[in-house]
């Protein structure tokens, strides 16, 4: 048997489940040497600890950000393997899963609104029912991002000025933003998670790829990064736990909250940035016109966005 079956064998008992408890390469060669003995060199060891973590079907992974390496977990999936799910627990029922993903989308709702963006759900919208395997022809919300002033009554409006300036020089008065919310992903599945969510935003002016869970595990990391600079998607992630995401209160509960209120379910969170989107020149018209006929809630969105330009401020969107 080589080095590498014989370390396939051997790591799942060495290694910790947990990220935060990763070994160092020095602790986890003397841990193997315990088992094989003094027959490969350090060099060696590390050599194949590195090439085996960016193997998906190995039971080894190498944290992100640090040093160490932890077991990677073969993560079960329903649904046809679909990534929105969370995974571990076994089986969930399909309430169970709206439940989190509403949450997951409340939260990044709220987290937009602190950034001036103001969202619109489309997948699962208007009291519909959201797909969890995710669609591949619309993204789960749009985020529309205007320049906003404030006046004395500390309403948010429209700045006319810039927006007039915008017209004037071909530029759109809103930035649209599509949105794919996914729980977890793991090396096997990212790629066909990603080019979902590039599918279902290539109309808007940015992607964005958002993932609840952590993103420990560096190769996973890595191929998200490089799909996210060659395809220009954002890619993201909320860095909740699964157990985390269950404890929260409902959906409902969390677009209500004041801000303090909020800044509480903040700190549970471990954001982290892998890229950042890539404008393009305009809006896909054609794509969104045969959108705006195929599914009504892109029909309800237009329909929203006219009337934010016709008030000169953002409407209220979260919770329809």
């Amino acid at each position: 048997m080589n080095l590498r079956e014989q370390l396939r064998n051997i790591l799942p008992e060495i290694l910790p489940q947990d990220p935060e408890e990763a070994i160092k390469g020095t602790e986890l060669i003397r841990l193997v040497r315990l088992r094989l003995g003094d027959d490969y060199s350090d060099a060696t060891l590390r050599y194949h600890f590195s090439i085996l973590s960016y193997d998906s079907t190995s039971p080894i992974a190498k944290v992100d950000q640090g040093q160490g390496y932890y077991q990677r977990i073969k993560k079960l999936s329903g649904l046809n393997g679909s990534g929105r799910l969370l995974f571990g627990g076994g089986d969930l029922d399909e309430d169970e899963m709206q439940m989190r993903f509403q949450r997951v989308l409340a939260i990044y709702e709220r987290l937009c609104l602190l950034r001036s963006q103001f969202t619109f759900q489309l997948n699962g919208g208007h009291g519909s029912v959201p797909e969890v395997k995710g669609l591949w022809d619309i993204p789960d919300l749009v985020a529309a991002e205007w320049d906003i002033e404030t006046g004395s009554d500390e309403v948010a409006r429209f700045d006319a000025g810039m927006m007039d300036l915008r017209r004037h020089l071909g530029g759109p008065e809103t930035s649209l933003i599509g949105v794919q919310i996914k729980f977890g992903l793991t090396l096997d599945n990212c790629a066909s998670e990603f080019f979902q969510a590039v599918s279902a935003s290539r109309w808007t002016l940015q992607s964005e790829l958002v993932i609840a869970e952590p993103l420990n595990d560096e190769a996973l990391v890595e191929a998200l990064r490089s799909l996210g600079h060659q395809f220009g998607v954002g890619v993201s992630s909320l860095g909740l736990q699964i157990d985390q995401v269950d404890d929260l209160p409902s959906a409902r509960e969390l677009r209500a909250m004041s801000l303090d209120q909020f800044e509480k379910v903040q700190e549970k969170m471990r954001p982290q940035r892998i890229t950042i989107a890539a404008p393009r020149q305009r809006i896909d018209w054609q794509a969104l016109s045969a959108l705006r006929k195929k599914y009504e809630p892109v029909s309800e969105m237009v329909r929203w966005l006219r009337e934010c330009l016709a008030k000169g401020q953002p409407c209220a969107s979260l919770g329809q």
